[in-house]
């Protein structure tokens, strides 16, 4: 098994090619901050920079400081926005629980995917420490029920038992009120229909597309692997056409 930063930096040259990086939450937060002239914001666990660049794109009001433990997914994000041509970005590595900036200091904290490598409570207290009056959190993520109604919860083996580092909606909740200063705002639920070969669905397992992957050990991941061929084979009738739907979910909170 390999620890989730040998996973980050192993997969962080072809993270962007491997995952699906959907318009439509970026989409409905440029309508939710239409409103604001300027916006300074920062992006936590920005990964490779693949939704940093859908936000810079949308909001052109925006200046992003992308924040990630990774420096190799750090270095990705500076080359992907730097081929865009945008420059209204700065680019660190840091923790999830220390940001390197001033309290007060932005408008909103955005994360993408990546609140289950957090430790939550420390991430939405260094959240309100560097929000501006008024400020918003703004958590895009699975929910771990969304999680279960996959094509990989519903039928490849042991992913339900080995990935329970997501959270369910209730338990945002509950620690988004332990936090002093913090109000849950708004909850929008997405849902995305997806289509794909069977052995694409494979190549994107052996190679980690999820980090979920790298908590199997490799000899039971081939078994699983092997499992779930014969699991797709069963329940579709057409192995180049699997049709399924993801769903996440992004929620807002407010500084008060």
């Amino acid at each position: 098994m390999r620890s989730m930063d040998e996973h980050f930096s192993e997969v962080a040259d072809k993270y962007n090619e491997l995952r699906k990086t959907d318009h439509e939450p970026i989409e409905y937060i440029r309508d939710l901050f239409s409103n604001r002239a300027r916006c300074v914001a920062i992006d936590v666990g920005c990964g490779p920079g693949r939704y940093a660049l859908l936000l810079l794109q949308m909001m052109p009001q925006l200046h992003l400081i992308c924040l990630d433990r990774s420096s190799d997914m750090i270095a990705e994000t500076t080359r992907l926005l730097r081929v865009a041509n945008i420059d209204r970005f700065d680019a660190t590595t840091g923790d999830a629980s220390e940001f390197p900036l001033d309290p007060n200091s932005v408008d909103v904290v955005f994360t993408f995917n990546a609140v289950h490598h957090f430790i939550m409570p420390a991430f939405l207290r260094e959240a309100r420490r560097v929000l501006k009056k008024d400020g918003i959190i703004g958590i895009y993520t699975r929910l771990l029920s969304q999680n279960e109604t996959s094509i990989w919860g519903r039928y490849f083996p042991d992913f339900n038992t080995v990935e329970r580092r997501l959270y369910s909606l209730d338990s945002i909740e509950a620690t988004i009120r332990s936090i002093p200063g913090l109000a849950l705002d708004t909850i929008k639920l997405f849902r995305f229909d997806r289509v794909s070969s069977l052995e694409r669905l494979i190549e994107k397992v052996r190679a980690r597309h999820y980090s979920t992957f790298s908590l199997y050990k490799e000899e039971r991941l081939e078994e699983c692997i092997s499992e779930f061929r014969e699991s797709i084979m069963r329940n579709f009738s057409e192995a180049d056409q699997i049709r399924w739907s993801d769903g996440n979910v992004f929620l807002t909170v407010k500084a008060c």
